[in-house]
């Protein structure tokens, strides 16, 4: 353990009220892109608000150089579902980083401890094992949705609520995970300001393509509730060209839309289906086929798109997995052929936009389609392949103390000092270059759906009726085949789990 020299607190709070400067990438500021000129990227201010009411106002506690430490999946830069927001080597890396490390710097100074990340390619063995012998060289698990469902199947996990270190109610918790996570009275992982660079499952499109169509924006639809699944298949529709003349559609021709197979769930979660839904006792009551019709109308429409190859690439089906050209998967190659306008939609996380940093021409970020325009509210579902945070079941004691001791704090100033950041200067003024995909990012976020459902697999109804391929799928025989399956599973989940 790496023993540091306690500096002065205050002295190092009044330098994180300093200006922050940050390197911004040249380039052509015509077109909206980053550009190495001074704004107000630059001038980050990082003064804590005093009078903040969710200050846990824990005070300072010596650890004697104590390393906490982060467990998660490898990092690659450039790539889909990243955690690259726990440590810092120092200011200059990049401006996430340098948030990162300003917040890390005043952490290790107030608990005089050092943090570090440890990244290990099997996830589930190395916690597995560790928290099994009764002891873990980590303090908090950051991993992928799915594989947090599985360590709390097997009792790895602690639950959160029992925990009085941590105010749940403290929105830097996220208040809907909180809530939708739950079976019976326990939450064993959940979603919270520190796991930064995701929001939800989210819809981009690219505007060139609108006008080069002379089609209708999806924003005006936005702005007259009529951004519906219909008006959705209406635009995708109108989008398809054999860009090179040979008689067929391929790679690089012009589609309606950039897709995965497993993409028609999002809708679904769109229009408000939840494969489970929680009672007032926190049972998670299976719910995906509850409005039937609505489902089963909803799903030919989406078929109808997904189905028809002249509108519609998908990225498994065309790419082969070597069919990279240089990018780090076929997925980032397919990204940079929507980068051309070759798509008029893809879907896929926030955590990807900063591939789209270069893009020549501007895109947009919009939630997905209603049902209709009498749906209340728009609805995001969080993916399962991306991080929540949890803490390993044999943490007990001081131990226990410190680790919750310090991850609240650390979880409260990235409220204030990188998820703030993150999400109003880099996401919102970097990246989207336009007022409209700001504000519906705030209702994507607003509208963000966590579903046990999804995580858990009960019964595999994700792997064997939501997950698959909706060209060749009839959802109702799905649901019928795995419904018992599932029941079954969610009655087992809730005797381990529940009251």
């Amino acid at each position: 353990m790496k023993n540091r020299n306690l500096s002065k607190l205050a002295a190092l709070l009044l330098a994180l009220i300093m200006v922050l400067s940050v390197v911004v990438a040249c380039g052509d500021s015509s077109e909206g892109k980053p550009t190495s000129q001074t704004s107000d990227l630059d001038n980050k201010d990082y003064t804590i608000d005093d009078s903040d009411p969710e200050d846990p106002k824990i005070p300072p506690v010596d650890y004697g150089g104590y390393e906490f430490s982060f467990i998660c999946q490898p990092y690659r830069d450039n790539t889909a579902y990243p955690v690259n927001y726990m440590v810092s080597e120092g200011e200059g890396e990049s401006p996430l980083l340098d948030a990162v490390y300003r917040r890390n710097t005043l952490l290790e100074e107030k608990y005089n401890v050092t943090f570090n990340q440890i990244q290990t390619t099997d996830l589930t063995t190395s916690v597995r094992t560790q928290v099994l012998s009764g002891s873990t060289e980590f303090d908090v698990i950051v991993g992928r949705c799915k594989y947090l469902a599985t360590f709390a199947r097997e009792g790895l996990l602690l639950d959160l609520l029992s925990i009085d270190r941590f105010n749940m109610n403290n929105s830097y918790w996220d208040q809907n995970a909180k809530e939708q996570l739950l079976i019976g009275d326990k939450l064993y992982f959940t979603n919270c300001d520190f796991n930064t660079q995701e929001i939800a499952f989210v819809v981009y499109f690219n505007k060139q393509v609108i006008k080069d169509y002379n089609l209708k924006s999806p924003y005006e639809y936005l702005e007259n509730n009529e951004w519906t699944l219909d008006n959705w298949a209406e635009l995708t529709k109108a989008v398809s060209k054999d860009m090179n003349g040979d008689g067929r559609m391929g790679e690089l021709d012009q589609f309606g839309t950039l897709y995965e197979h497993h993409n028609p769930r999002m809708f679904l979660y769109g229009i408000g289906v939840r494969v489970t839904t929680n009672d007032a006792t926190g049972y998670p009551e299976l719910t995906l086929m509850n409005d039937g019709d609505k489902v089963n109308t909803a799903y030919e429409k989406l078929k109808s798109v997904f189905s028809d190859k002249t509108i519609s690439f998908d990225i498994v089906q065309n790419l082969s997995p070597d069919n990279t050209h240089g990018y780090a998967d076929r997925f980032d190659y397919a990204r940079s052929l929507f980068m051309q306008d070759l798509f008029l939609f893809h879907y896929e996380g926030t955590n990807i936009l900063h591939q789209f940093s270069n893009m020549e021409h501007e895109f947009g970020i919009i939630p997905f389609p209603k049902y209709d325009s009498n749906q209340e509210g728009y609805y995001s579902v969080y993916p399962t392949n991306c991080s929540m945070v949890a803490l390993p079941s044999c943490l007990s004691g001081d131990e226990l103390e410190r680790t919750a001791t310090i991850f609240e704090d650390m979880n409260y100033y990235s409220k204030n000092m990188v998820k703030k950041y993150w999400y109003e200067t880099i996401i919102t003024r970097r990246y989207t270059r336009d007022e409209e995909s700001q504000k519906y990012l705030d209702v994507i976020k607003d509208g963000r759906v966590y579903d046990l459902g999804l995580y858990y697999n009960f019964g595999s109804i994700f792997s064997n009726c939501i997950d698959v391929d909706c060209s060749g799928n009839n959802l109702s025989t799905s649901f019928a085949r795995v419904k018992k399956a599932v029941e079954a599973d969610i009655k087992v989940i809730y005797r381990d789990f529940g009251r």
